[in-house]
């Protein structure tokens, strides 16, 4: 999909001209309130026309068609399901083509994948947040659209339900390998599910580049100010035996708790309040000792940030301007990050 020279104008505000191209991939589109993350999402499915630019879809333009021939799947925060249908009939809704035992087998095929064969026979009204969700994706694979978008469809579930969705979702999707359109302001959200992340801000796109190279480089302050929770460490699982696991990460190995397959590659998140720092290698109950050289100090209140680099991890923890001054930590310095294998929470697994 590719998005050329697109533009939107609104009373106070105009979106693009925007240059977007989405390969076979989960792009995250993140950018706060008020930015244009979901006039995008209705440009390119035909809900609001541009007044200027094309949509491409494909390799063929569809800038000027209507909604029902793009092909396009789109899942909003709220599922639009049929309640008077159940599960199976909302999802053999739009597969008018297909002979009946033909869509009994194909969507059997999406329900295991998903994990909710056990709903098939359910009315819509007795399901959950989180079950309507995984419905409503079954229900836009089925008619094998050409691209998905998805705007905010875990905001109003539960924390745990959330992050649980996450982790599902990017495991049929890549399954599929349909190309994704997420928008999202939740920072846990772009780790969970992101193969790029494109940056909008005011109506333009900022920045656009694959996860890590994103979160790594602090391209700019607007950057910063979205990743600025807990750091992101993605590597390959190594060994795993026991419930821990040690990934790889450039030069430097990580240990986690967890049973992983051997080869894949795992998604961490660590918060900065959780690594401590030593002038010295000292003996502690962390099973994690990296060293990594001071690449940026800043303080915030009583607390300062103290960015670390090796030849591949960034790293940043938050100690007090005490513990600062007792380190005499400064620019330049190689110290050593410690923080347990307990501390990390693994966000992603791809095979």
């Amino acid at each position: 999909m590719e998005l050329v020279r697109l533009t939107k104008k609104f009373p106070g505000f105009t979106l693009g001209p925007l240059d977007l191209k989405v390969e076979d991939e989960i792009l995250v589109m993140v950018g706060l309130t008020g930015s244009g993350k979901t006039t995008v999402l209705n440009l390119i499915s035909g809900i609001i026309k541009p007044d200027n630019g094309s949509v491409i879809l494909d390799g063929s333009e569809i800038t000027h068609l209507t909604i029902e021939s793009r092909r396009v799947g789109y899942s909003f925060q709220t599922p639009f399901l049929f309640p008077h249908l159940n599960v199976y009939e909302n999802i053999i809704f739009g597969l008018k083509k297909r002979d009946e035992q033909a869509k009994k087998i194909y969507v059997k095929k999406l329900l295991d994948d998903m994990e909710i064969s056990h709903l098939c026979n359910r009315k819509i009204q007795g399901l959950s947040g989180g079950e309507m969700q995984k419905v409503s994706l079954v229900r836009m694979l089925a008619v094998e659209p050409k691209i998905i978008l998805m705007d905010e469809p875990l905001a109003h579930l539960d924390i745990p339900t959330r992050r649980k969705l996450r982790m599902e979702f990017r495991r049929v999707l890549r399954r599929y390998g349909v190309p994704v359109i997420y928008v999202t302001h939740l920072e846990d959200e772009v780790y969970s599910l992101a193969d790029s992340v494109a940056i909008l801000s005011h109506g333009k796109i900022e920045n656009k580049g694959k996860l890590e190279a994103i979160v790594s480089s602090r391209s700019s302050h607007f950057v910063s100010e979205i990743f600025v929770g807990a750091n992101y460490i993605e590597g390959k699982v190594i060994k795993s035996e026991d419930g821990i696991t040690i990934i790889e990460v450039g030069s430097d190995l990580v240990e986690t708790l967890g049973d992983y397959s051997t080869g894949s590659r795992i998604g961490l998140l660590l918060r900065p309040e959780d690594v401590f720092l030593s002038k010295d290698a000292v003996k502690t109950s962390a099973r994690n000792v990296i060293r990594a050289q001071v690449i940026k100090l800043v303080r915030q209140v009583s607390l300062t940030d103290v960015y670390l680099q090796t030849d591949y991890l960034h790293l940043r923890a938050r100690i007090t301007d005490k513990a600062r001054n007792d380190l005499s930590i400064e620019m330049g310095d190689q110290i050593y990050a410690m923080f347990k294998a307990i501390s990390p929470q693994i966000v992603r697994e791809d095979s």
